[in-house]
């Protein structure tokens, strides 16, 4: 695919000629970026895309030289927000591939400097082009005292115009000012309770502010974990997602294996079924990739990095394909952020630990 596209090089703009606009994305074009000698993580370039330029910020992982495969619209269309924005942008596609970017300064420091994660969303594969980003909002004493159970925010936009988000996803979380009084101080022990119970809203458009304390007007979705405790399948990750109004009946739920993580990881992959309340079948899947190559294996072992392959099913429904991308960013911060990857350097005990059998997590 990437042999096909156009290639066009960007160009380093001043913050001041920055003119953000919204268009509309129907019908979406693979172009490669190439980014800019000079430019940096954040760097705004001007890129021509089919319907006209583009402003683009250099995302994480990119340096100069290096290609970014980006979907761009057309021209004389208005991007939708919510979920018929996320089904503008991902079109009739039946799989996405979502990666999270390495921060370069989070792997150096062994995950001690820990950085706002940010996510791509592609079509197809890890070669497809990028449709949507998502960046965490999340203050920094939380993610450093209170990883990988912090609050947060995650902002999912188009790839080509991170200004215009189209849904955000608020997870409550812990917080290290509030200790044991913040929204939910037990996140990551046994789902016993309100407080250790994993609870996400997703919002339509932007929105701000201090994550548990958000206006839910415009809620698209909320996603809860079930207590499990002591109940038949407990030792079965499980997310119930509901519709606004539905109170605590469940639309669909998201079903994992029981049995997963450590250096499993690195050879065996991992599936969350999405199954609607009622369905035959599964409507989709969520299945947390095994690494593909040298370099992923190495990413994986060092890095609390990972890579997720989304498929929908016949019957997904546009509110099914954005509850499925909510929910594979909830199941990574869940399950699959490791401090400090599978190995890492034990300064106090100058050795390298690696995690060696895989955990029962529920």
């Amino acid at each position: 695919m990437s042999a096909e596209m156009p290639v066009v090089q960007g160009a380093v703009v001043a913050p001041g000629q920055v003119q953000p606009g919204i268009v509309t994305a129907t019908v979406l074009q693979p172009v490669a970026v190439v980014i800019p000698q000079g430019a940096v993580v954040g760097t705004v370039v001007a890129v021509q895309g089919p319907g006209g330029p583009q402003s683009l910020a250099v995302p994480i992982g990119y340096k100069p030289g290096m290609t970014w495969n980006v979907a761009f619209p057309p021209a004389g269309h208005g991007q939708s927000l919510g979920l018929n924005g996320m089904a503008q942008l991902l079109g009739g596609a039946d799989r996405i591939e979502i990666n999270q970017k390495v921060n370069r300064l989070e792997a150096a420091s062994c995950g001690c400097y820990e950085q706002k994660n940010r996510f791509e969303v592609k079509i197809g594969d890890k070669d497809g082009p990028v449709v949507m980003t998502g960046q965490e909002e999340s203050e920094f004493c939380d993610r450093c005292c209170c990883k990988p159970h912090h609050s947060l925010l995650v902002h999912l936009s188009p790839a080509y115009d991170e200004s215009n988000v189209l849904v955000t996803l608020e997870r409550k979380g812990c917080e290290c000012n509030r200790c044991c009084f913040s929204t939910k101080p037990g996140l990551g022990c046994c789902s016993c309770t309100e407080a250790c119970t994993e609870e996400i809203v997703l919002h339509e458009g932007k929105v701000e502010g201090k994550p548990g304390e958000l206006d839910t007007g415009k809620a698209l979705a909320y996603i809860r974990q079930p207590m499990q405790c002591c109940a038949a399948g407990g030792c079965t990750p499980t997310l119930d997602i509901s519709e606004p109004g539905d109170g605590s009946v469940p639309h669909a739920q998201v079903t994992g294996p029981t049995c997963f993580g450590g250096c499993s990881e690195l050879c065996c992959e991992n599936h969350f079924d999405y199954t609607t309340v009622g369905g035959a079948a599964a409507s989709g899947t969520i299945t947390h990739l095994r690494p593909r190559g040298c370099c992923e294996t190495c990413k994986a072992a060092c890095t609390d990095s990972d890579n997720y392959g989304v498929e929908f099913g016949p019957s997904a429904t546009p509110a099914d394909k954005a509850n499925m991308i909510a929910a594979s960013i909830v199941v990574d911060y869940m399950f699959f952020e490791i401090d400090q990857g599978m190995c890492h350097y034990d300064a106090g005990n100058q050795q390298i630990p690696v995690a060696a059998e895989p955990p029962m997590r529920a």
